[in-house]
């Protein structure tokens, strides 16, 4: 996929350094790997019950590192990120969520339902020699069924990967976890935005018909917008996040070039970034 050095990218986006992103990626791996030699440490003077808990927090911070890593340093994205699909039974141009970063997710998920489960058993099979242990496990054990939910979530669909879309009927979004669509003729524009996130606003008529729907329960990876529009955190995305501005941009502001939405001739247009 071509570099998004020949567009602009848009003044509301705050240049960032990459280095300092890298930087803390380099120390949250620090620190664990000394939590892995802690436990380590733990095993030599005799507490190998310890260990356990050591690992898993090295994990955690291992897991963290690689969230940051797939999200803030931007890597080439696969041929299979932007691609074609189907949407209400018409040809529809897809552009999805980063399929690592909800891998690592996950995973970040599953580690701290470990945790919880390790140390439920633990305070079940303390005895007296731990003050309130039965309290301890059933609290521990009450987290570790909270984050096994997510899981649940994600095997009945209402958690998923995410993808953003580009049907000629609208914009369909399906984040990891809200649905929404909007009609083409309901967006007034685009506009850049930062959120702590670079974001691009495809920002709809406040009377617009808006089909949307809250799906995670009780895990909101991330929510709908208060008002009619779609709402794009392009950390979200494998695809370089000036690219896929301009291409929402372009669709919207070009519908004479919709027809070409779910065909080959919209996945080479991203691919040379030709939105000019």
């Amino acid at each position: 996929m071509r570099s998004s050095d020949a567009l602009a990218r848009p003044p509301e986006w705050p240049a960032r350094d990459p280095a300092r992103y890298r930087s803390a990626i380099v120390f949250v791996t620090a620190i664990g790997a000394l939590c892995v030699a802690a436990g380590i440490g733990f095993v030599a003077v005799g507490l190998a019950s310890a260990l356990g808990y050591a690992l898993l927090l090295g994990v955690l911070f291992f897991l963290t590192a690689a969230y940051g890593l797939v999200t803030k340093v931007r890597r080439a994205p696969r041929p299979d990120d932007v691609a074609i699909t189907e949407y209400e039974g018409r040809p529809a141009t897809e552009i999805r969520y980063s399929g690592p970063a909800f891998l690592v997710l996950g995973a970040l998920v599953g580690c701290l339902a470990a945790l919880c489960t390790l140390a439920a058993v633990d305070f079940a099979t303390a005895g007296d020699e731990v003050p309130a242990a039965p309290v301890a496990a059933v609290l521990c054990g009450l987290g570790a069924g909270f984050f096994l939910s997510f899981f649940v979530f994600v095997a009945i669909g209402r958690l998923s990967r995410g993808r953003l879309v580009l049907a000629p009927q609208g914009i369909h979004q399906r984040g990891r976890a809200f649905t929404s669509f909007l009609p083409w003729e309901a967006f007034a524009g685009v506009k850049a935005a930062d959120n702590g996130t670079p974001e691009a606003l495809v920002i709809a008529y406040a009377n617009a018909p808006w089909d949307r729907r809250q799906l995670g329960g009780v895990w909101k990876l991330d929510k709908l917008p208060p008002v009619p529009m779609i709402e794009i955190d392009t950390t979200n995305f494998a695809v370089d996040p000036v690219v896929l501005y301009h291409l929402v941009r372009f669709y919207v502001e070009n519908p004479e070039a919709r027809a070409e939405l779910g065909t080959e001739t919209s996945l080479q247009r991203v691919r040379t970034a030709a939105f000019g």
